[in-house]
């Protein structure tokens, strides 16, 4: 059984995302969803602590690895954007079997697990940088050296480093990252994501919209969104709904988490992954 704030922030979200669906498709999408949600946190210590090997024979199919190659050979650096979708934990060994792995994370808010995470991500022989601007230079060497450089897309960046777009029709804050490292350093982007599958995963390589290297931030963050959606919508029961996605409303407009928890406790422990 899941905590309730994750049934209830799900639920929440669904219904801001799918209105067009009926309640009764809605509540079959939660219970879905929940299910995932619940697999994927019984998963990730056998990823952490199993063999590279025992990883690979968990890969029943790729989709679209052709666009991978492609993007390695032209020499340029690849950025991997990998919304949070299945398990993306596994996405570390499966592309570390194929090149080198640069993985942008943040480091958790409970100090104390700080370790445990690295080292578990670290395991397949990946880099993990910090999120932080001493981070931004070992990431811009590892994406000329023609590396894969792995970033999470769909998760809230820091105030002063993100602009509000549409995702599913609702106003996301949204990193701008990803535009400023695609004009700096020419490099191809291409989204990927694990799909949880009976007795293993697929792993879907998607090409990225045109547009995420616009100079203009609010125009780039809603192409970065239509890609997420664009992955989203081929697996929507294995999305990360229990994100606060619009946790961070526009200015002036009040958080839609308001209908679950106080403000005050919403400051305070905001249901937020550090990944």
């Amino acid at each position: 059984m899941l905590p309730l704030p994750a049934s209830k922030v799900t639920e929440l979200n669904l219904k801001l995302c799918f209105p067009e669906l009926s309640s009764s498709e809605r509540r079959r999408l939660l219970k879905r969803s929940l299910q995932h949600t619940a697999g994927l946190a019984l998963e990730i210590p056998r990823v952490w602590s199993g063999s590279r090997e025992g990883h690979q024979k968990l890969e029943l199919r790729v989709e679209g690895l052709d666009l991978l190659t492609r993007a390695l050979e032209r020499g340029r650096g690849t950025i991997l954007l990998a919304p949070h979708i299945g398990n993306w934990e596994i996405l570390g060994p499966f592309l570390m079997a194929r090149g080198q792995l640069v993985a942008l994370y943040r480091p958790p808010r409970i100090a104390e697990l700080h370790e445990l995470v690295r080292a578990g991500r670290e395991r397949s022989g990946s880099l993990l940088v910090e999120a932080t601007p001493a981070g931004m230079r070992p990431l811009l060497r590892s994406i000329r050296s023609n590396h894969m450089v792995m970033v999470l897309p769909d998760q809230e960046p820091f105030p002063g480093h993100g602009v509000h777009a549409a995702f599913f029709g609702q106003p996301a804050f949204t990193m701008t990252l990803v535009s400023g490292l695609l004009r700096k350093t020419g490099a191809e982007a291409l989204f990927v994501f694990t799909e949880r599958l009976p007795g293993g995963y697929c792993t879907h390589f998607v090409e990225a919209p045109s547009g995420l290297e616009d100079a203009d931030p609010e125009r780039a963050a809603a192409r970065l969104n239509a890609g997420v959606e664009a992955c989203v919508r081929l697996c929507p029961e294995q999305y990360q709904w229990s994100y606060k996605r619009f946790f961070t409303a526009p200015p002036g407009e009040p958080t839609p988490y308001r209908a679950i928890w106080s403000r005050r406790k919403l400051r305070r422990n905001p249901f937020r992954p550090q990944v």
